[in-house]
């Protein structure tokens, strides 16, 4: 790992990386890529530190820069991580924070890197090939873990390491982003209106979205897999379903089955225990076809301020009847940036719950709503946004 530091902290391969902090100095060593310091037991965010550090890994990609960048408008104390050192020094100088170049896949480094923080926010897809070893560097540093992916592995890890987690006081939330979190609001949402509700089916859909290059690479890599809950578990069918139509209120989308993490967020959020996820055919082998680098990094800003994110939720009710609502949002991209950060800042105020988490689960439907989700259930009622984005 080299470390870019603004504060000119001696800093060295055996001792621990906190010492670069503003406010305190750890007296430590790092030993197989773990502070050795004494933690508080059952306590994620350390009584040593006055003011909770947050570190961004991915940060240099596009939606890690709207993270990075929105975190320094909101005066947080993060530093950002990433593998290119020419672009963590750019990004790390413009917004005057300490940057690290590191590599997942860099135990040691890793370890250290994390040991210096209370909540890393991964921004590093495709996140099969980061989330592991950096849930595994939280754990072992008492730190907590949230991601922006939609894939669905990467909650089934985060759900098997739940006992670990609580243990550990720490929470892991993957999908802080618009996967999962209003997917998942508005899944709980239906859920609380349709009680008794015994199946679950989601939907996600954009108009006008632009898809980044990063999100094309992970959709690409993610396949065919095609995997549903039922009864309470985790099911790869060996068929494809047949294509549904689903009614999004502002439009409806010819939609098919989607290998997406919304499968285990909604169980975890709702206890529903039959779920699937549905969306309109993903374009990117199509828009692939070019070749990956020929495709712009991410949307424009005036590609943004176009784009409507909407997620369905359905469910029949014990009573028979068929609740559906749905939420929108504007662009995918910066509802992410906003909402793991809003995630971050709530963890550094001590409002988080250890163990596996889905945003709804921690936070309830309100987290969606706050960060100006609008709610429409579909009989014509609608809660208005409450914007913070």
């Amino acid at each position: 790992m080299q470390v870019l530091a603004r504060s000119g902290s001696p800093t060295g391969p055996t001792r621990c990386t906190i010492a670069r902090s503003r406010d305190w100095s750890c007296p430590s060593t790092v030993e197989n890529g773990t502070c050795r310091w004494p933690r508080p037991s059952g306590r994620g965010l350390r009584e040593e530190r006055t003011l909770a550090k947050i570190l961004i890994y991915g940060a240099t990609g596009y939606t890690g820069r709207m993270i990075a960048r929105r975190a320094a408008k909101r005066g947080l104390n993060f530093s950002v991580g990433g593998r290119d050192a020419s672009k963590v020094v750019a990004l790390s100088t413009e917004l005057g924070v300490d940057g690290l170049v590191l590599d997942a896949d860099d135990r040691i480094a890793l370890g250290a890197a994390v040991a210096a923080a209370d909540c890393v926010i991964n921004a590093a897809g495709p996140f099969a090939a980061t989330a592991r070893q950096v849930i595994r560097a939280c754990l072992d540093n008492s730190a907590h873990y949230i991601d922006i992916t939609g894939e669905v592995g990467v909650f089934e890890l985060a759900y098997s390491l739940d006992a670990e987690a609580r243990d550990a006081g720490v929470m892991l939330m993957p999908g802080a982003g618009w996967d999962v979190v209003p997917s998942d609001c508005i899944a709980l949402h239906v859920a609380l209106r349709a009680t008794g509700a015994e199946w679950l089916r989601i939907g996600l859909a954009h108009i006008h979205g632009v898809p980044s290059r990063g999100t094309l690479r992970t959709g690409s890599l993610i396949g065919n897999r095609k995997i549903v809950r039922r009864g309470g578990v985790l099911v790869d069918l060996d068929y494809s379903p047949p294509l549904v139509e689903l009614n999004f209120g502002l439009r409806s989308f010819t939609c098919e089955l989607l290998p997406m993490g919304d499968v285990v967020t909604a169980f975890k959020s709702t206890g529903i225990p039959n779920i699937a996820v549905y969306g309109p055919k993903s374009p990117a082998s199509r828009m692939l076809e070019g070749g990956l680098e020929a495709f712009p990094e991410g949307p424009t800003k005036e590609q943004n301020a176009r784009w409507r994110a909407l997620a369905l939720a359905e469910a029949k009710a014990a009573d028979g009847r068929i609740v559906r609502s749905v939420i929108e949002t504007g662009s995918g991209y910066e509802f992410t940036a906003a909402a793991s950060i809003e995630i971050a800042e709530r963890i550094a105020q001590g409002r988080y719950t250890s163990g596996f988490q889905s945003p709804a689960s921690a936070y309830g439907v309100s987290l969606a709503t706050e960060l100006g989700g609008r709610i429409t259930d579909l009989d014509g009622q609608s809660r208005p946004a409450r914007s913070r984005a």
